[in-house]
């Protein structure tokens, strides 16, 4: 669930809130809890401080804690840098989120040389400035992006040049979409897995730099 959406439910906010704080959230270099409830009050004055402040601690440290890495990415992601490939990261993401990240995935995340991420750079996806960001900082001879949802990855890393492969966790979620693509409305990917751990067999092909 979206950090909108968790404090959003737990304060008991409209729609029109939720809103309002989303993008904000998803779009600002905030490093803080502090900084983040001075932030988000001024957007919620309607809301008693000590509540607001009770659920933006609660919320803030449950984003730390709750990540947990999918089945065999450790694997793929060793095996892909150690065939050459350079790695990065393109993200619609928030501070402690990102924590959770990094410390979950310590062994890892050395492998990424390059984090192109929502909230410090002032733009998220779908937009298509922040895969402009992506290219602007690579030099590759080719760009290839592996993303879960079609609208926010698929799409328009496309439309930017980019190779896709689509990462097809939740297809329930996805059937507009995929309607859509067969009946050739919509352009397909590149290619599709259901298991992160199928990237190690297409060819070798999966954004390699020259």
């Amino acid at each position: 669930m979206s950090p909108r959406r968790l404090i959003g439910y737990r304060l008991g906010l409209s729609e029109s809130d939720m809103r309002s704080i989303g993008k904000f959230i998803m779009t600002t270099r905030i490093e803080t809890k502090e900084e983040f409830f001075a932030a988000v009050e001024s957007f919620l004055r309607h809301v008693d401080a000590s509540v607001l402040k009770a659920a933006v601690d609660d919320v803030w440290e449950e984003q730390k804690a709750c990540v947990e890495l999918l089945p065999g990415v450790e694997d793929v992601i060793k095996t892909l840098a150690d065939r050459g490939y350079e790695l990065g990261v393109i993200s619609n993401i928030w501070h402690p989120f990102y924590e959770g990240v990094r410390q979950r995935g310590a062994h890892v995340w050395h492998y990424f040389r390059y984090e192109i991420l929502s909230y410090r750079e002032g733009v998220k996806k779908p937009d298509p400035g922040i895969y402009r960001l992506a290219r602007a900082r690579v030099q590759a001879d080719e760009y290839w992006m592996v993303g879960d949802t079609y609208e926010m990855d698929i799409m328009p890393a496309k439309a930017e040049g980019f190779k896709t492969v689509w990462f097809l966790l939740r297809p329930e979620r996805e059937r507009e979409f995929l309607v859509k693509i067969l009946r050739g409305e919509l352009p397909g990917p590149d290619f599709v897995v259901s298991d992160l751990r199928e990237l190690i067999t297409i060819d070798g092909r999966c954004v390699k730099q020259s």
